[in-house]
């Protein structure tokens, strides 16, 4: 999920999604002010520096700006990627972020390090599809990760992403590398592969 975003201006008032979006485990809702100190631990861990496609290395003010300018500037359409806080409860801590990135129909996510193995992003991850195919009307979603994150990989297959193999990426924005793909629809997907081992 990319974080970078040329010019824009601080908002008053964090623009963000008006309700919340209910799953089963997970409340889908915007972010908050209170929520920069956990992004800025979750997006500092070697699993980061790894696999997120986000600033490196990351610091304090990369997470201001993601939660105080990007992620609104996208809800005002300022950009084309809407971004969701994932937390437990409504009022609960960040647990993590998943947007929709709508010009690649493309979905990113992270959990902070404590909210991992719970099941919550397989939640977040099938609500938010369920979200966009009945509200944004997109035919298909795709989903992608750079080669080593099986964690990533476990959602997507968990969640019903069909399985496209392994392509050339770009990563932020300056290094290429391979990166695997999936795809989520309604139609049939006679191009998936059976997905890799992910033990």
């Amino acid at each position: 999920m990319s974080e970078q975003l040329a010019g824009g201006r601080m908002s008053e008032q964090l623009a963000g999604p008006t309700l919340p979006v209910l799953g089963k485990r997970v409340v889908l809702t915007a972010l908050r002010e209170s929520d920069i100190e956990r992004t800025a631990e979750a997006c500092t861990t070697p699993d980061a520096e790894r696999f997120l496609d986000t600033p490196w290395p990351y610091k304090r003010s990369d997470a201001e700006f993601f939660i105080r300018e990007f992620a609104p500037s996208g809800w005002r359409g300022e950009h084309d990627e809407r971004v969701w806080a994932i937390r437990e409860s409504v009022s609960g801590p960040l647990c993590g972020v998943i947007g929709l990135r709508e010009g690649l129909r493309e979905v990113g996510f992270w959990l902070h390090p404590d909210a991992q193995g719970k099941g919550l992003m397989s939640d977040a991850l099938r609500t938010l599809v369920g979200h966009a195919e009945g509200c944004l009307v997109w035919p298909e979603v795709r989903w992608r990760c750079r080669v080593g994150n099986t964690a990533s990989m476990r959602v997507a297959k968990a969640t019903g992403f069909s399985y496209l193999g392994i392509r050339e990426g770009e990563w932020r924005n300056v290094e290429r590398g391979p990166e695997h793909y999936a795809v989520k629809t309604n139609r049939e997907v006679p191009e998936a592969l059976p997905w890799p081992p992910l033990e």
